[in-house]
């Protein structure tokens, strides 16, 4: 069980202590939507959110097949709607991994992402497109 303590600092600032380890986040409301823009908004957490879950999901499965990711990483762009119910309408990923990496890895990699949580408990109203690039 993950505990988390949330505290609402003033000025739209808010900040979250992962109880376990002591970790702090801070959040800022958006540029658009009244804040300062100064740190992650909570809509950017949730992308990030995706973006860190799919990338250790991959770590998990590809160690337990006894390889590394180094050298992996990914870029995501959020997309909001552009009506008064501030939703996440699209989250675009760009996955880049080494181009020394066995295609049969590579293959690994895109079915491993697919066991992501996070992506399982995001609305399927949200469109999320993952293109894979090899550098």
């Amino acid at each position: 069980m993950t505990k988390v303590k949330c505290s609402y600092l003033g000025n739209l600032n808010c900040e979250a202590i992962h109880i376990q380890s002591g970790s702090l986040i801070r959040t800022d409301a958006p540029l658009d939507h009244y804040g300062n823009g100064e740190s992650f908004s909570p809509t950017d957490l949730l992308a990030t959110s995706l973006g860190t879950c799919l990338l250790t999901i991959m770590a998990i499965k590809a160690k337990s097949k006894g390889f590394d990711l180094d050298g992996i990483y990914l870029n995501i762009e959020k997309l909001m709607t552009q009506n008064s119910e501030r939703k996440i309408k699209e989250l675009i990923i760009d996955i880049f991994i080494p181009d020394n990496t066995p295609i049969g890895n590579i293959n690994f990699l895109k079915k491993a992402s697919e066991d992501c949580p996070v992506t399982r408990n995001l609305s399927e109203e949200i469109d999320i497109k993952i293109s894979w690039h090899h550098k």
